[in-house]
């Protein structure tokens, strides 16, 4: 179910709390998680993107971060090719199931379409909801393996995955335009 209330944009260097308060949903400690993201959000070679909602603070409304995702060119790796790659897909639990991983894979999609012909994502094969969000998407399996680019995966077995830009696609959806300024 898509939630209408979601909104999808570039990432702000004031959402940078938001984003590391959803990337510890998934259990990690992240040492200097804020110092990176802020570098992140700044940098002009990596896409970050964020699924806010409008909250109310002490401040008045606001965005709630609820979700977000990068990409990033890697290289340098014996066991990944050299390219770009999604990374951090994470959608607060409360979310989940409305849409926002949807919209962000998408967004990360459009973003890095004009950057290079082919995207990568590499993702822990137990993950069933991400292999299949990902299929959604047009990635398909690559290769499998104990390790991709440094990263090891809980269970033992990573899926690298790979998506060809389709040049006769559609045009992105309007929320993805807006965000990229298109």
């Amino acid at each position: 179910m898509r939630d209408a209330t979601l909104v999808l944009r570039a990432a702000l260097p004031g959402d940078v709390d938001g984003i590391a308060r959803v990337a510890r949903t998934r259990g990690d400690r992240l040492v200097g998680l804020e110092d990176r993201l802020s570098a992140w959000v700044r940098d002009d070679e990596r896409v970050v993107v964020v699924a806010c909602r409008a909250a109310e603070t002490d401040r008045g409304v606001g965005d709630e971060v609820v979700g977000w995702s990068s990409a990033s060119r890697m290289s340098g790796h014996d066991d990944a090719p050299d390219g770009w790659y999604v990374s951090s897909l994470t959608v607060d639990p409360a979310w989940r199931r409305r849409g926002a991983g949807d919209r962000l894979l998408a967004a990360v999609v459009a973003a890095t379409s004009v950057r290079s012909p082919v995207l990568r994502s590499i993702v822990n094969a137990t993950n069933l909801p991400s292999l299949d969000l990902h299929a959604a998407h047009a990635f398909v399996e690559e290769a499998r393996g104990s390790s991709f680019a440094g990263i090891t995966f809980l269970g033992g077995e990573g899926v690298l995955l790979r998506r060809q830009r389709d040049d006769h696609a559609a045009p992105p959806a309007p929320d993805v335009r807006d965000m990229l300024g298109a």
